[in-house]
């Protein structure tokens, strides 16, 4: 069998030529595209769902979240299993996609499955991030050596700032951080001024609810002219509970 393939390659030489710049060709463009990474990614293509539900059990959940997503992302093209844990408060449905799929597909198609899928009111569904176990690049701790400068603008830094640039790098899909104080406003109430004024925790957290809504400002038409009126929130919060709360607002400031 040897001695007649190597007849044949000394008869054919100009075929045997052309097959070898051929194959020589095929593995260039093959090696050109093979993707070569340090950690190589083996995992599976998928798309997490998660869904939380404060203070319901696991069987509410289950009942009324999980299985719905299960049936309404049951069947989409490419998927090879569709696998769910249920918490307390937390769903979480895993659909995981042969390796013919691209991972943009998986996700738009499941989107599209979301907003057939009726859940109970208030829950929004959240797709998880796309990236992989072996995603995970670059740890870093943000720290200042200036003592005017505490946890909570370290983490104002990093949410306002840097995160933002770290997203704009190519290739970059999330930034996960963690720590740090979240800067907060508190209204501190007197129960004794409260009593006195003949008013509840309940009415005072319905105003400052309403004095968070933003509305589009219009104009009063005077004559010829048109003037604008602008009302400042602090006024509008005292304003909207009314005189009764003249003297309390002095003591929220």
């Amino acid at each position: 069998m040897i001695k007649g393939l190597v007849d044949f390659a000394l008869n054919n030489r100009f075929i045997v030529l052309v097959a070898a710049v051929l194959l020589f060709g095929w593995g260039a463009i093959s090696f050109h595209n093979l993707p070569v990474e340090a950690y190589p990614d083996v995992a599976n293509n998928y798309v997490n769902v998660i869904t939380q539900w404060p203070g319901r059990s696991a069987e509410d959940v289950e009942q009324q979240v999980t299985v719905p997503l299960e049936n309404g992302m049951a069947g989409i093209p490419h998927m090879t299993h569709l696998r769910s844990t249920t918490l307390a408060g937390l769903s979480s449905v895993t659909m995981i996609f042969d390796d013919d799929s691209e991972d943009d597909w998986n996700r738009e198609k499941v989107l599209e499955r979301l907003s057939q899928v009726t859940l109970p009111a208030g829950l929004q569904p959240q797709i998880g991030t796309d990236w992989s176990p072996v995603g995970q690049i670059y740890w870093y701790t943000l720290k200042s050596t200036n003592p005017s400068i505490d946890t909570m603008q370290l983490k104002s830094i990093q949410d306002w700032q840097l995160e933002k640039a770290f997203r704009s790098v190519p290739g970059v899909v999330d930034v996960s951080s963690f720590g740090g104080l979240t800067r907060e406003y508190q209204v501190i109430l007197d129960p004794e001024k409260l009593i006195s004024y003949g008013l509840t925790i309940q009415q005072v957290q319905q105003q400052i609810a309403a004095n968070n809504v933003n509305a589009g400002g219009s104009f009063i038409e005077q004559g010829n002219q048109q003037i604008k009126r602008a009302l400042q929130q602090f006024k509008f919060f005292f304003f909207s509970l009314g005189r009764h709360l003249t003297q309390v607002s002095t003591q929220l400031r």
